[in-house]
């Protein structure tokens, strides 16, 4: 199979294309197991966690049949061509599991984590508007929580969890770049993707707020605060901590937007401090 044939994404709700046609990815179960093994692309997962994953207490007889078939259905799925019994390029046997292989720029998390970690690098060398430009690439390709609209069992949570806190983290760090760089406009986005997925994340909601000033909307960064306040003091009985205080004081220092645009654009120097420490 040439490449760009397949290309897969997870984050977000799983979606399957093959030379630009839709696939469908199957019954529930089948496109849990995918979606298990696309999160965890490069590493195996055995049989043992696959069925924990998928059934945790509820672990039918026969969960290893069950399984099996539903990986060969995937092949099948995803490299239509290939011969009975034969293990593919994609969904391959590790040990006593399987493991995804993805080629380059096939599958989104990978993509995603590619980009992450060439702006980390750029950002350790000050390079910033190239470290900004792989944030603001990678930020490009989430479409909602990871694996969304799948029904995660409680085993399995904390994976696609942890993989919305790395939009998390890429989210806070590269709106301090954007709002650094005058740029703030081409991450708002994503912010409110972030924002709507963690509603209680002070550090995302900060990010959020501070980007919103950046770009002339302060009454809306404000109206967001206010949100976030009512449903902290709601749901945790807390005040906003101190990240947050201080995106939310910030704003109420800035002049007016008609003040700030006589000033010029938005911006500052490479070492300029965070728009919300």
């Amino acid at each position: 199979m040439r490449h760009g044939q397949l290309r897969l994404r997870i984050l977000g709700p799983l979606r399957i294309w093959r030379d630009g046609v839709e696939l469908d990815a199957g019954p529930r179960q089948q496109a849990y197991l995918l979606a298990l093994l696309l999160v965890r692309a490069g590493r195996p997962i055995s049989m043992s966690e696959l069925i924990d994953l998928i059934w945790g207490d509820d672990v039918p007889a026969s969960a290893l049949n069950i399984l099996q078939k539903y990986i060969g259905t995937l092949r099948r799925l995803l490299e239509p061509a290939l011969p009975a019994r034969e293990t593919g390029s994609y969904l391959q046997r590790r040990g006593s599991g399987y493991l995804f292989a993805s080629s380059p720029g096939m599958l989104d998390v990978v993509s995603f984590r590619e980009l992450v970690d060439e702006a980390g690098t750029r950002l350790a060398e000050q390079r910033l508007d190239a470290a900004f430009d792989r944030y603001a690439r990678a930020l490009e390709l989430w479409h909602g929580p990871a694996g969304d609209g799948l029904p995660h069992g409680s085993t399995a949570v904390s994976l696609f969890a942890a993989l919305n806190e790395e939009f998390f983290g890429a989210c806070v760090t590269a709106a301090e770049l954007a709002v650094m760089r005058g740029q703030a406009e081409r991450v708002l986005a994503p912010l409110r993707l972030a924002a709507a997925m963690a509603p209680l994340n002070e550090a995302v909601q900060a990010s959020l707020l501070a980007s919103l000033a950046a770009v002339g909307r302060q009454a809306e960064a404000l109206a967001v605060f206010g949100t976030v306040r009512a449903r902290l003091a709601e749901e945790l009985g807390v005040d906003p901590g101190p990240v947050l205080r201080a995106a939310h004081l910030r704003i109420l220092s800035q002049p007016p937007p008609a003040a700030a645009a006589a000033r010029g654009p938005p911006g500052g120097p490479a070492g300029a401090a965070r728009p919300w420490a």
